[in-house]
């Protein structure tokens, strides 16, 4: 009964919007309760540029309640989305950005709300990456940003954010291959073999011309091998050395790198053929000048 009474009386400084009751104001404290549409929105537009978008949200929402055939009744909506994801209200910002998407569909910027949705699903992902059960955590927000980014690509390639867009595509597909060599590297430790391998398999048939495909191809051989299988490890060794030569007489470097250490030297391509009498990295060639 007490959390009852406490549920119905926490309603009472809300309005329609579901922002709080308290009066209107615009950023110098003047009140806004009888502005027409356009001085709301203007403010809301002022909280913004003053990194306020808490207090933007509340007169956007006031624009649409009050004013919704309003031009600026759509310019707020779309704003919202913006003003969500600077707050990092990344569940609100992805709601919103569905509904718009729902009710305006040919709206001439669509596609900065696909780039805000992606941007969104990026950023809420990261508490799904961390801690817990490798095999557990969750990346199905990072896969959604990337359906976001694809969507974008794809249906507007001549929008202004494509191209930020293809390498967020690129990140999220490196780091969800990425993920996917931790799991398979934590069933190798435990010698869940199978496990392993497939998990490997995985990031072959996912996530080709990732950074991960010649470790994957490396578990793949081990786990083969330790399973006794060994025409799919002498398989999965010759694709990997056709394949990535480089990776081979780079590898130890490849990884320093990776692991952000100073470069030692520039790595070449992975998947390029070695050529012919290329030189060995610096350590190697001078062990062998010294012998």
């Amino acid at each position: 009964m007490l959390l009852a009474a406490a549920g119905c009386g926490g309603d009472k400084g809300i309005n329609e919007t579901g922002y709080s009751n308290e009066p209107l104001v615009d950023r110098e404290g003047n009140k806004l309760d009888s502005a027409d549409a356009e001085r709301l929105y203007k403010s809301a537009r002022e909280f913004m540029v003053g990194n306020d978008p808490q207090r933007a949200l509340r007169l956007y929402a006031e624009v649409q309640a009050r004013f919704p055939f309003s031009p600026y009744a759509a310019q707020s909506e779309m704003e919202s989305v913006a003003a969500h994801y600077k707050a990092q209200q990344y569940d609100a910002a992805v709601s919103a950005a569905d509904r718009f998407i729902k009710q305006r569909p040919r709206n001439s910027h669509i596609d900065y709300i696909y780039y805000l949705r992606g941007l969104s699903n990026y950023d809420r992902n990261e508490a799904g990456l961390l801690g817990g059960d490798p095999d557990k955590r969750d990346t199905r927000f990072l896969e959604q940003s990337f359906t976001d980014f694809n969507l974008l690509v794809e249906n507007y390639p001549q929008s202004v954010y494509r191209k930020d867009a293809q390498l967020h595509m690129i990140d999220i597909r490196n780091r969800l291959a990425d993920f996917e060599i931790g799991i398979a590297e934590y069933y190798l430790r435990r010698r869940a073999y199978v496990a392993a391998s497939r998990r490997a398999e995985n990031v072959l048939k996912r996530y080709q011309g990732s950074d991960s495909v010649p470790r994957a191809l490396e578990i793949m051989e081990e786990s083969y091998a330790k399973l006794g299988l060994t025409d799919l490890a002498e398989d999965a060794r010759a694709i990997l050395q056709a394949s990535y030569p480089n990776y081979i007489l780079h590898r130890d470097e490849f990884y320093r790198q990776r692991a952000g250490d100073e470069p030692r030297y520039e790595l070449p391509a992975m998947d390029t053929a070695a050529a012919s009498g290329e030189s060995l990295p610096p350590e190697e060639s001078s062990e062998e000048s010294e012998e």
